[in-house]
């Protein structure tokens, strides 16, 4: 009777520790969560769907730039003529240029007379000339225009004769051929061409009419430019769909 008794006390003993330990598990889920538990809650929520967004997005980004360089390895060469003198240079869109033209001097061109220099480099087509020059340095796609620092006037450097006017830098040899434009800076549109000379002739010209429009208009409106020649058969180191402000077709 006595081991009876203990037997069902121990099990009694067992059930209400199990059904304690119960009631404190089942109370520690119904504990109220804290305020700062439920934002770190909320942040991985709106965290997630964003992380995915923007993975979305740079795999877009890589696809992209795969196509495009697919695309750009399979064009073929452009054919453009920057040189023919119909060249439409501006477009009926075009907006004129709103630029500030600065005062000019009252000066004439001087041609250089003397021969006092020996040219060790020649071109005996302006295209071999025009393969070196840089992007930045053709002004709408059409027209060479070599920003240079120093004072008007005839210079030889590397064995090359040259005309600096406005710090713009001129070809101006006695046996290489070419031909200047003389441009209107506010509308892009060629004023005069001159064609069919050597360099110093073409310039000349060019300078002397330059000049005395731009007396007549007081600011430095018109310049004198060669006309760049593009060669499709040429591999440049520069891309000309790059360029979203040349006048090209």
């Amino acid at each position: 009777m006595k081991k009876t008794f203990l037997l069902i006390l121990l099990i009694s003993i067992i059930f209400s520790v199990n059904s304690y330990a119960q009631l404190i598990k089942t109370k520690k889920e119904k504990e109220p969560v804290t305020e700062e538990e439920k934002i770190k809650e909320k942040e991985k929520k709106i965290e997630q769907p964003e992380k995915q967004e923007v993975q979305k997005k740079e795999e877009k980004e890589i696809i992209q730039t795969k196509i495009t360089k697919t695309k750009k390895s399979k064009r073929k060469p452009r054919n453009i003529s920057t040189f023919s003198p119909y060249k439409q240079t501006q477009n009926s869109d075009t907006q004129i240029n709103k630029i500030k033209l600065l005062k000019v001097n009252k000066t004439k061109h001087k041609p250089y007379t003397k021969k006092n220099f020996t040219q060790d480099v020649f071109y005996d087509k302006p295209i071999k000339y025009h393969h070196k020059i840089p992007p930045r340095f053709i002004y709408r796609g059409i027209w060479i225009r070599y920003y240079f620092v120093f004072d008007n006037g005839f210079y030889f450097f590397n064995g090359y004769p040259y005309y600096v006017y406005h710090n713009y830098l001129h070809r101006y040899s006695y046996t290489d051929p070419g031909s200047y434009d003389l441009v209107d800076s506010v509308t892009d549109k060629v004023y005069a061409t001159f064609y069919g000379f050597n360099l110093k002739q073409s310039y000349d010209r060019s300078a002397d009419l330059r000049d005395r429009l731009n007396r007549e208009e007081g600011f430095y409106r018109y310049f004198c430019a060669e006309r760049f020649e593009y060669d499709s058969n040429y591999k440049y180191d520069w891309d000309p769909d790059d360029y979203s402000d040349w006048y090209w077709d």
